[in-house]
Order: structure tokens, then sequence, then C-alpha cells
């Protein structure tokens, strides 16, 4: 049993893990992707929510979505990308996140890369924390347990939003976590502001 500070305790798994993530090849991301792509296509929530945001991967260490946006549009769902802030808003933190409606797949495709992590990130756009309109979040993170919780990379912009956006409409949108089969790991340490997936979609299950 370690001693450590819980976000201690976090870090070093969360530096473990993405040293592991970047040993998966193409072919393994590709593979993975499109399955858990159809795993999600079959999800009662996914069928039925009409506003989703769906994150950008980055290109070696995470479930590839773009096949997942395209199914958006094709099912007529309203698409929503987020935006990393670096700059203080009221009631915000001074580095949150906005989820941003795309009005079509052409201007996702002629997105720039943005921010510290150079995704591609809309620059305008109706913000769901002020339409409150949101049904859906497709969750990145580095690391996933089996109980539903979700290890991001250490921000602070999900768990940020999923709070503002609960505290201001008193609900939250559904939480769904894609991830690889080597995101999956027995025990992620928690802590009060974590919020937990309402479910999680692997390759091979869905939890």
């Amino acid at each position: 049993m370690t001693n450590l500070p819980l976000k201690e305790v976090k870090r070093q798994l969360r530096k473990q893990l993405k040293s592991n993530l970047k040993t998966i090849t193409q072919d393994s991301l590709i593979k993975q992707s499109h399955l858990i792509h159809q795993n999600l296509l079959s999800h009662e929530f996914f069928k039925t929510a009409n506003n989703i945001a769906v994150f950008m991967n980055m290109p070696d260490s995470e479930v590839k979505t773009m096949e997942i946006i395209e199914s958006c549009f094709k099912l007529g769902k309203s698409v929503y990308l987020p935006r990393c802030n670096y700059v203080s808003s009221p009631g915000r933190k001074s580095n949150y996140m906005s989820l941003l409606e795309m009005p079509s797949l052409e201007a996702i495709h002629q997105l720039k890369p943005q921010g510290k992590y150079q995704l591609l990130e809309p620059l305008t756009g109706n913000d769901a924390i002020e339409t409150g309109i949101l049904d859906l979040i497709i969750v990145p993170g580095v690391a996933f347990d089996k109980n539903k919780n979700r290890m991001g990379h250490g921000a602070g912009f999900y768990d940020e939003f999923i709070t503002t956006f609960h505290n201001k409409f008193k609900r939250k949108p559904y939480l769904l976590g894609v991830a690889l089969q080597e995101q999956i790991v027995d025990y992620i340490p928690t802590e009060p502001h974590d919020w937990k997936l309402d479910s999680i979609i692997t390759s091979t299950n869905v939890y």
C-alpha cells in the first residue's frame, strides 16, 4: 500500500500509461477504433441522443474519432467539438473547455491545429454551456477502469465543464468513454471532483 499523495499516484499512473500507449501500432489503433465505432452505433443512448460532443483524437494514443463524427452527421445528429480556452471567464477556471457546435463535416475538415495539444479545434460555434441542449459527451482519457472511472491528462477540462453544466442546468449529459484495450486498468484512484462515466466502450466490451 502506497503512502504517496493521491495526486502523485495519479501522476505516476498517467506517466506509465502514456509511455505504454506510445507502443500501439497504427494498425491496432485503426482496427480497435473501427470496432469501437460499431459498438457505439448499437449503444441505446447513442441511438436516441440528438446533440453529441465528440473529441478530436491525438494521432497516436487515442481512439480515432472521425468515423464516429461522420456517422453522427449521417444520422442527423448535432456535433459539438472541444475548444480549450486559456483566458479567464466569469464563473470558470482560468483554463476551461467550451463545446462548440459544428455546422457540417466540411467545416471540421477545414479546422487547423490549435492550442497546447495541437488538436483540431473550432474557433466559433454555439456553445453548449449557453444552450444547455447537450445529450451525450463522448469522453477521452488516458486510462479507464471497469467501474467506469476515468483518468484524463490532468488539466481537468472535462470535469470542470461537466460540473459547470450540471450546476447551471441541474442535470448532466450522458458520459460515455471510448477506450483502447491498452487503456483499461484494474483501478483508478479518484478525487471528489472526478466524474464517473455512465458507460465505457472498447473494441470487445461495453461497461
